[in-house]
């Protein structure tokens, strides 16, 4: 057979192939999270519009379940993942497929990426996410960024209907636990856990409780010796 006749019969039978794979859609498992993660960062979702006013918005939990489910498919997720990535132009839905990956594989270049998320990310779902994902890791790879995610500056009101309020730092805490995590491991060197010591005695929210609790005892003694006076 003409070698010409056969070549153009192989173009016949691949070009349509490529272009059928090229236009085919996520597979099913990674098309479900995906529809829900675009859900969960959509601005018109009400349940993803932060604002300071509670501990917790439903938008976190709706992701960590999203992420409980990439850990459960696990590897078979990342060509999925990564062809979305590669075209996705919404930050917010960037930030979370690179988490996905690290959740999914948890391999030392996702890990880098999801915890550049956590300390970079304009989104506070977004940090939050990662610095959850990155805490389950238990990595000693992700001492540094935990220790930079102190400094978060993210937070929410709580108190509800009571008088005194207070600000809630999610990242922060989420970072303080994981390196008190990571020290009773025993897995870290000398170094690194003074270091942690270090930060932890620096600007974290259990800093910021005690030095609440010290102003409001202030005021009380204040206002006894007020009424103590009358």
């Amino acid at each position: 057979m003409n070698p010409d006749r056969i070549l153009v019969a192989l173009l016949f039978v691949l070009v349509p192939c490529v272009v059928l794979e090229w236009n085919a859609g996520p597979p099913p498992a990674f098309a479900d999270i995906l529809a829900r993660v675009r859900h969960e960062c959509d601005p018109a979702n009400p349940g993803a519009d932060y604002t300071h006013a509670q501990s917790t918005q439903p938008t976190e939990r709706k992701r960590e379940a999203i992420l409980a489910d990439a850990r459960k498919i696990g590897a078979r997720l990342l060509p999925g993942v990564r062809r979305e990535l590669a075209r996705e132009r919404d930050d917010e839905v960037r930030g979370m497929l690179i988490i996905i990956i690290a959740a999914a594989v948890g391999d030392e270049a996702a890990i880098k990426q999801a915890a550049q998320e956590m300390e970079w990310s304009d989104y506070p779902a977004v940090r939050i996410c990662a610095a959850k994902m990155l805490r389950r890791l238990r990595e000693r790879r992700t001492v540094e960024w935990f220790l930079a995610a102190l400094q978060d500056e993210h937070f929410v009101v709580n108190g509800g209907c009571g008088t005194l309020r207070e600000k809630f730092y999610p990242v922060r805490i989420i970072a303080q636990l994981a390196l008190q995590e990571l020290v009773a491991t025993g897995s870290l060197s000398e170094a690194e856990v003074q270091r942690i010591s270090q930060g932890l005695q620096g600007g974290t929210y259990e800093g910021e409780r005690r030095r609440q609790r010290e102003l409001e005892a202030q005021v009380i003694e204040a206002l006894k010796r007020k009424q103590r006076e009358r």
